[in-house]
């Protein structure tokens, strides 16, 4: 192996573990997910904030992104980055909810992820919104 490439192959991995380095400094250690709003902890469980906004009205029977048929009573998110049916718990002036993430994809501007028409109903939220959320406990 020549030193020319020897070189080249450290000089690679040193850029590929600043590039990891960066990656986990901006990541949630506790769920590996980058933080979409600033945490906050109470009762053990670390909430974060958010800003959100409503869909699926008039889109009743369609399937989304995650395989679910958008229904009337569907309870869920739409979020760009955390898995399909990963349970969520959501808080707006004092009414929470559980949730699944259903849907993915770009949230409207300025939100940092959307609610179906049933759980913004369920909350109480009529248009954009600044929530809490944090996972749900198993």
């Amino acid at each position: 192996m020549s030193p020319a490439l020897v070189r080249r192959e450290a000089a690679l991995a040193a850029v590929a573990l600043v590039a990891a380095l960066l990656a986990l400094a901006f990541t949630d250690h506790d769920s590996g997910v980058v933080r979409s709003g600033r945490p906050s902890s109470t009762t053990g469980a670390t909430w974060y904030d958010a800003v959100v906004g409503s869909f699926g009205a008039g889109q009743y029977g369609r399937t989304t992104a995650c395989g679910i048929t958008l229904e009337r009573g569907t309870l869920g998110i739409a979020h760009p980055v955390l898995p399909c049916g990963a349970r969520v718990v959501v808080r707006y002036r004092g009414s929470q909810a559980a949730a699944r993430v259903v849907d993915k994809g770009t949230p409207a501007d300025g939100h940092d992820f959307d609610l179906t028409a049933a759980l913004a109903k369920r909350l109480h939220i009529t248009r954009s919104a600044d929530v809490r959320w944090r996972f749900a406990q198993e």
